[in-house]
């Protein structure tokens, strides 16, 4: 299946200054040009996108170098894949590619995994081996740098559900697609807020809670508004990739590249550990900003992991129809969290 890489000649004339990596360069050294989104103090920023570069030109002994342009200096989000496919960009964060490949949107799956570390190493080898790594080819893309995030959870402004009938009819402020249909399973009623947006409606009432990441509360200030949020509800998590071009990589001496899926091996490890020690000292700010935190009973849990199964088999069986090897790739990732959870 060949997957359309048209790109608008706007964005291809995309021009913007770099911030160069300030390492020592090689008189042979190729200069790589990665871009983003984020913002130079993002997390992922400081923690994924500014060692990765370091080390890539570390091990290639200053022969790959990097021009960095974080705060979408080259492109939107949602833009960036493109970017990176066309070769306007050599490596990004390739956010979205799931409009074009939906099995990017197997780590949204409810119940999928629960440990972070486990969880990102686990899609790293799902990402690195066919038919993914076929599918990402044939968008010209080779991931660099694997990122999943800790399984959502429930903050309300006020009350304390702790029943399966607790949670129906709740206004909940969701983030769409398989998040959205996880929600409705439970009765919740998601509602489509920005997350600029979203403390505004809390505040006002427009939604009873927020369906999301813990270090959302704090990132977004929603503690300001929140009473209550129960942390072990075996919702849907989120995953993404960094990507490298295919042809840029390929264009590369045999060293330069094995320098940089050294980097890439390296920083699996390195961000899945971060993440799960960033997501889990989330919890600790946000209760020392005021939020009461707790936990639902086993029971329940079970309750909602029962409701929730039947979207999994859902969509896999619809991505099987559509052509996507769906149910193979889930098995990969729960053959390899598994496995990798056994280490943690």
């Amino acid at each position: 299946m060949k997957l359309d890489l048209t790109l608008g000649a706007a964005a291809l004339a995309v021009v913007a200054s770099g911030l160069g990596v300030s390492l020592a360069q090689a008189d042979d050294a190729e200069t790589l040009r990665f871009g983003t989104h984020l913002t130079v103090q993002h997390n992922l920023t400081v923690n994924a996108v500014e060692p990765w570069m370091e080390r890539v030109t570390e091990l290639s002994d200053g022969k790959v170098q990097f021009e960095h342009f974080p705060n979408s200096q080259m492109g939107k989000a949602k833009d960036i894949y493109r970017l990176v496919g066309a070769g306007a960009l050599d490596a990004g964060y390739t956010l979205y590619v799931q409009n074009k490949l939906p099995l990017m949107d197997i780590p949204m799956l409810p119940n999928l995994y629960e440990d972070v570390a486990a969880g990102t190493l686990a899609w790293w080898e799902v990402l690195n081996k066919a038919p993914m790594s076929d599918y990402l080819a044939e968008l010209n893309l080779k991931p660099i740098i694997p990122i999943i995030w800790s399984t959502y959870s429930i903050s309300m402004v006020d009350g304390k559900p702790a029943s399966i009938d607790d949670f129906s009819n709740l206004k909940l402020r969701t983030s769409g697609g398989l998040h959205d249909q996880a929600a409705a399973a439970l009765g919740i009623i998601p509602v489509a807020v920005s997350a600029s947006e979203s403390l505004e409606a809390l505040r006002k009432g427009t939604v009873d809670g927020y369906w999301g990441s813990s270090t959302s509360l704090i990132d977004y200030q929603f503690v300001q508004v929140l009473d209550n949020a129960v942390t072990n509800l075996p919702l849907n998590g989120w995953g993404g990739v960094f990507s490298i071009n295919l042809d840029r990589f390929n264009s590369l001496p045999e060293a330069s590249q094995k320098a940089i899926e050294q980097a890439s091996e390296e920083m699996a490890r390195d961000i899945g550990a971060y993440v799960h020690d960033y997501t889990s000292g989330s919890w600790d700010r946000v209760s020392e900003a005021g939020v009461a935190l707790y936990e639902v009973d086993e029971e329940v849990v079970g309750q909602v992991a029962e409701k929730l199964e039947p979207i999994t088999k859902a969509w896999l069986a619809e991505q099987d129809a559509a052509g996507y090897p769906a149910t193979e790739v889930y098995n990969q990732f729960r053959e390899a969290y598994e496995r990798n959870l056994k280490t943690q």
